[in-house]
């Protein structure tokens, strides 16, 4: 008498899956700037760098500008 493929595939797989992964020996994984991917890996930050300090100059002219407008001329 032939077994359904149902009955015999599921536990075929489960063994097969379980097979071998005693021996595997750990390697130490580099981090990504240490690799040749290192001016990808870094590119959006220095991006986030030159637009936060972008941002903070145009946010310093216009907080000058509306203190010389409202007639405050005290700098810090």
């Amino acid at each position: 008498m032939r077994l359904p493929a149902i009955l015999v595939l599921p536990p075929l797989l489960l063994a097969l899956a379980a097979c071998g992964g005693e021996d595997a020996e750990e390697r130490e994984v580099m981090k990504p700037e240490e690799t040749v991917f290192r001016d990808l890996v870094t590119a959006p930050d220095k991006v986030e760098d030159s637009v936060n300090a972008a941002m903070d100059a145009h946010r310093e002219a216009l907080d000058r500008q509306i203190r010389e407008s409202e007639g405050d001329s005290s700098g810090e």
